[in-house]
């Protein structure tokens, strides 16, 4: 016991060493930003589990609920970040000897070293709030399961990774790998569909069903309430039970990790999976560079699992209203894959690593590599895309509906195919090269931003077929509304073609910084800095940036376009969006106000950043010069 003490506090000092040394502005505001917003929900789920509003029993079940949230945000956050938080990396203790147990436990305590712990800890305690109301008894038991909860979430967030890093190394389990990350996520961004259906069942007054209650109970996250209100009845079996089982599953979590971490630290990867064939011939650069590409994506199982995460969740997002009986959303499913796998697919040239060195020692190939992965993309991505939004429509789709669904699908394909070149050269993120990666094959980098970016720039991309469906639409023209279809497409063509262009030619003329940057080398005089390696701004300036990025998204889609397309569809439906709660002379005016705003805080959020890039540049640039100045300055001089 005294050796696994010893182990841990030496692991988690050096994990604070890493974390002070590596703190800088955009990190320390990032985690500023973070941990005010979580704090607001955990104290939210503290008002929630002593509010009165609502019934007891109605009450505990809504916290048993939102303790599950924060469960399942444990164990999908850390995909998000590109595989965890890792800063101490299992591979680094390969040559220790330390039994694995030993090395989980200690791994596993430095986890409890930063702000989200910290958080949930303030949030598992509205179940102490919760108990105060079923006697001392209850309070006494509440503050073991607080912190039992507490190590629960972390370890199986822990485990969840090394398992999702273990499944995504066969095709088959990427796939499968896929479809759970996409069902989670899609039952966490349609929870308004859960709202609404609580809303229209009068659940406020009728409570939860009882197999919803039960099933919230019944799930790890509940443990620890059902064994507060066994004591505040004196059911102290029960109490024992629900305890119990929390070691128990705390335990055997720990125990799968440990075992996880013996194969990553000892075992080989396995085989990558047998490449598909590709339907392009190899003659021609182009063709080549596409069947290249092809072949890689059907070899990269990060890239495999990505792309059927779209797909799922795309049909999941889209499929999920059908609970409160509306199919409105599924003629969309298509144009959904498309964003997503845009944003996605946003660090293409970065997933490569330093390989754009084959293209570099080839000058006047660099149109050739952009066209061809934009072609191998479109290969990917449109065949389903088509699909999905045709089955859409024959399924859930109206007359008028037919026009604007195509007219996105075609807009966004060409749209998501030249920002997915242009974003991953003007802003690539280096990650660790596809051969030296870790045994955590999520670590793809903190892609955070650029899926953010993609997802508001690639709707964007269909703004003019969205003008010219909603001038179709109030003037109740069919000719005019069927026109957006023809103008989505050719507004993608040539997004697709000027985004490619300006692509291969910051590649002709940036390439070797690129590569420099890949292997790096960002921060050296006369190299711009990468996406997520800023220069570094000013405290307040950094913390404006970040919050401008972060919540540029409220008003410019749930509270600007989204009610602007219901206003012009005459939609009945209300729902939370703040435009439609007005007087009809003001709905429209509020909604374009509400897209302006969103804008300008995109528009700022990326404006700011690049003035004090090109500030530090020619900083860079003047140091240089005065540099060589010197140096040709001294020969005369010793003369």
């Amino acid at each position: 016991m005294a050796g696994v003490l010893t182990t841990s506090g030496v692991l988690i000092q050096m994990k604070v060493r890493m974390i002070a040394h590596s703190m800088n502005g955009t990190r320390a505001s990032g985690m500023i930003l973070g941990g005010l917003a979580g704090l607001v929900l955990a104290a939210g789920t503290i008002i929630l589990a002593g509010s009165g509003v609502v019934a007891p029993a109605l009450r505990a079940d809504l916290t048993a609920a939102v303790f599950a949230v924060w469960l399942f945000g444990w164990l999908l956050g850390p995909i998000y970040t590109g595989g965890g938080d890792e800063s101490l990396r299992p591979e680094q203790f390969a040559l220790v000897p330390w039994h694995p147990a030993k090395l989980a436990i200690g791994l596993l305590c430095t986890a409890f070293a930063g702000v989200p712990p910290l958080i949930s800890l303030v949030a598992f305690s509205a179940l102490a709030v919760h108990a105060a109301g079923f006697g001392l008894a209850a309070l006494a038991v509440s503050i073991p399961a607080v912190v039992l909860q507490l190590v629960l979430v972390i370890v199986l967030s822990r485990l969840m990774i090394a398992l999702l890093g273990r499944a995504i190394r066969s095709r088959a389990s990427a796939i499968l790998a896929a479809l759970v990350n996409s069902f989670m996520n899609a039952v966490l961004n349609q929870s308004w569909v859960l709202i609404w259906a609580a809303i229209e069942l009068d659940l406020l007054n009728q409570g939860l069903p009882p197999a919803v209650s039960t099933v919230v109970r019944a799930l790890p996250s509940g443990w620890g309430l059902v064994a507060v209100e066994a004591a505040g009845r004196g059911a102290w079996p029960l109490v024992a039970a629900a305890l119990a089982g929390l070691l128990v599953l705390i335990a055997v979590a720990l125990l799968g990790w440990s075992r996880m971490l013996v194969r990553r630290t000892t075992s080989r990867p396995l085989r990558p999976a047998r490449p598909l064939a590709s339907p392009l011939p190899a003659e021609g650069t182009v063709s080549a560079v596409a069947a290249k590409e092809l072949l890689t994506w059907s070899r990269d199982l990060m890239r495999t699992h990505l792309l059927y995460f779209s797909i799922f969740f795309g049909v999941l997002y889209t499929a999920a209203p059908l609970i409160i009986g509306w199919p409105g959303m599924l003629p969309y499913a298509g144009t959904l894959v498309v964003v997503m796998a845009a944003a996605t697919s946003a660090n293409l040239f970065g997933l490569d690593g330093t390989s754009l060195w084959l293209s570099l020692v080839h000058p006047g190939v660099e149109r050739d590599e952009v066209r061809g992965r934009q072609i191998a993309w479109l290969i990917k991505v449109a065949p389903v895309a088509i699909v999905l939004t045709v089955a859409g429509l024959v399924l859930g789709g109206e007359a008028w509906t037919w026009p604007w669904a195509l007219a996105l699908l075609a807009a966004t394909l060409g749209g998501g195919a030249g920002l997915i070149v242009l974003v991953s050269v003007y802003l690539l993120v280096p990650v660790p090269e596809p051969s030296k990666r870790g045994g955590n094959p999520l670590e793809a980098g903190n892609i955070f931003g650029l899926v953010l970016l993609m997802l508001l720039l690639t709707p964007v991309t269909a703004l003019p077929a969205v003008g010219v469906a909603v001038l179709g639409q109030a003037l109740g023209l069919p000719v005019v509304l069927w026109a957006a279809v023809p103008v989505g497409g050719v507004t993608g063509a040539l997004l697709a073609g000027w985004f490619g262009r300006l692509a291969y030619r910051r590649l002709r003329a940036q390439g070797p910084e690129l590569l420099s940057r890949m292997r790096g080398g960002a921060g050296e005089p006369g190299v711009r800095p990468a996406y997520g390696q800023r220069v570094k701004l000013p405290p307040r300036t950094n913390a404006l940036v970040t919050f401008l990025w972060i919540f540029c998204w409220i008003p410019l889609f749930p509270q600007g376009l989204v009610p602007l397309y219901m206003i012009f569809t005459d939609s009945p439906s209300k729902l939370w969006f703040l435009a439609l709660h007005v007087p009809s002379p003001y709905q429209i005016p509020i909604a374009v106000a509400m897209s302006v705003l969103g804008f300008a805080m995109l528009y700022f959020g990326t404006v700011i950043p690049r003035r004090y890039e090109r500030l530090q540049g020619t900083r860079d640039q003047a140091s240089g010069n005065g540099a060589d100045a010197d140096r040709g300055a001294r020969p005369h001089t010793h003369a």
